[in-house]
């Protein structure tokens, strides 16, 4: 796998998921039309049976299909990672047309956590590949008996950047949309009617401003019967990177089984920007520094997403790590 260079653009990576019926290839097909599409690689679950087949033009192999508009689509049958790595050889020996996005649609049962997770493995932690976002196709007709039924959709859900609520052209609850705020508020919803939407709106990624603004209150609105719950902590302390590494570490050990999603910014000794910290259960980049902060955000934040744990539990191990004299 190529190394990543300090100077190299990396592919950003939207991982599109949803229940089955959801409507992911629907959307998909529709953001394939569009011409801000072009170089984008597709890389879909169970290939046969997803219904691509108006796009296609010609085979460049068997596992690896050309679109009418530019893209690549791949078939996976195996590892994510070796898809990823295959494409990624293949497009610097010439093999295949460049591409500078990738979509990755999963099929309806996945779970999107070990999905998530492949990125913070040793074989592409280091490589071109970056997460973008997490986008759920909800169905606005049966997406709540869903949720009653099935843990994946839950974290589907619970886990999502952007949401797209789909099917809203038949009868529904209009109560949907504060369920979903109250399930996710930290994620962006959009509508795809037929299912067209624009792709600029599903592709930008989380919104780093809407982070912590209206979740001061920690997120303890949330129903403690709820499975999945998110809680959202701000500190100001200036911590040290001693701190950050043995507070990150412990945080994975004793609660990493429960604590799905781990991601916000911190403010460290020495930067004059934030650093990011990004993890799932186990799995966690090295913390990465940048420029500067966001529009919108002047405080360092956590944001916890847990699966069978209180809101004040989830407030108690995030704030281990953003104020160490409470810890």
């Amino acid at each position: 796998m190529t190394a990543l260079a300090l100077d190299a653009e990396t592919i950003p990576v939207t991982v599109l998921t949803g229940f089955l019926g959801s409507g992911k290839t629907t959307l998909l097909r529709h953001l394939l039309a569009h011409p801000e599409m072009d170089e984008t690689a597709v890389i879909v679950n169970e290939f046969g049976a997803v219904g691509l087949d108006h796009h296609l033009l010609e085979s460049s192999n068997e596992d690896t299909l050309l679109l009418d508009n530019g893209c690549l689509c791949c078939g996976l049958r195996g590892d994510l990672v070796a898809t990823l790595q295959s494409l990624l050889e293949r497009r610097e020996r010439g093999e295949v047309p460049a591409f500078r996005r990738v979509v990755i649609e999963t099929t309806g049962l996945a779970d999107p956590v070990p999905v998530l997770q492949t990125f913070r493995t040793d074989p592409l932690r280091f490589s071109l590949y970056e997460i973008a976002g997490l986008v759920t196709c909800f169905d606005a007709v049966n997406g709540m008996a869903t949720l009653s039924h099935h843990k994946e959709a839950e974290r589907q859900l619970a886990l999502a950047d952007t949401i797209v609520v789909t099917k809203t052209d038949l009868p529904h609850d209009e109560a949907l949309v504060r369920e979903l705020n109250r399930r996710n508020r930290r994620a962006r919803l959009l509508t795809a009617l037929d299912g067209a939407c624009a792709p600029a709106d599903v592709l930008q990624g989380p919104a780093p401003d809407a982070l912590i603004g209206p979740h001061e209150t920690h997120e303890h609105h949330h129903q403690h019967h709820d499975r999945i719950v998110s809680v959202t902590v701000t500190g100001r302390e200036v911590l040290t990177w001693d701190h950050v590494r043995r507070a990150v570490a412990e945080l994975v050990e004793r609660h990493g089984d429960r604590l799905l999603r781990v991601k916000g910014l911190l403010r460290v000794e020495g930067f004059d920007g934030p650093v990011s910290v990004d993890g799932v259960q186990h799995l966690f980049h090295r913390p990465r520094p940048l420029d500067a902060w966001p529009v919108g955000v002047d405080a360092p934040f956590l944001v916890g997403i847990a699966e069978g744990a209180a809101a004040e539990e989830i407030d108690a191990w995030l704030r281990a790590v953003l104020e160490p004299g409470n810890a």
